[in-house]
């Protein structure tokens, strides 16, 4: 079924840049439909809710490429690591989010980390950096770019998007409700291992 939807948002993706770049009407018209095929696909063969689905398919102004993400793994001097509850959902990830116009990466993670969990912090090392089409498939396709961070100060405080904010054991992390669209356990293992090793991981 991962297949399936790959082919399908593949479809999508050369369907809007067709759209973009199309020369006449009937080229449009050529491309639309193959957008609105690959929409009745998606509906048919994979799970996907009606706001994903909407998502997916919104007409897009430009050439259609991976959205960025970013995540701030941040450990305790005890090797816990941080994260925060989602408001909405109840779940828990790393600090983070989309990558936003003006900002560059680091400046983008640090900014996630203080709005999410109250925290002022530096960023050590770009620790990995993920696809979502390999880890965790979803409406969108994304590289997930994970910093290995530091924290300087600060002290959580509730705000619109988070609830909580947490230090947790690694072993404990199995029994969380995790955003499994934002952070799997599969991937914590591997954040883990990297920064014990000091190494890196690039998909």
């Amino acid at each position: 079924m991962e297949d399936f939807a790959k082919i399908i948002k593949r479809m999508n993706a050369i369907a809007d840049s067709g759209l973009i770049y199309a020369k006449d009407i009937f080229d449009r018209e050529r491309y639309t439909e193959l957008k609105e095929l690959a929409s009745d696909l998606t509906e048919n063969l994979t799970d996907l809710s009606k706001c994903e689905l909407t998502e997916a398919f919104r007409p897009t102004a430009y050439y259609p490429t991976p959205m960025i993400d970013v995540r701030a793994f941040v450990r305790d001097e005890a090797g816990r690591i941080l994260l925060i509850c989602d408001k909405v959902r109840g779940d828990w990830a790393m600090p983070g989010g989309y990558g936003e116009i003006g900002l560059t990466a680091k400046e983008d993670v640090l900014k996630e980390l203080l709005e999410e969990a109250g925290l002022t912090g530096k960023v050590n090392r770009l620790l990995a950096v993920f696809d979502t089409e390999k880890w965790q498939p979803q409406a969108r396709q994304y590289y997930k770019f994970v910093f290995e961070c530091s924290v300087i100060s600060g002290e959580f405080t509730e705000n619109s998007e988070t609830t909580e904010s947490r230090f947790f054991d690694f072993v404990d992390l199995s029994n969380l409700n995790l955003s499994e669209h934002r952070n799997t356990y599969a991937q914590f293992e591997l954040l883990e291992k990297l920064a014990k090793e000091n190494k890196q991981h690039i998909d």
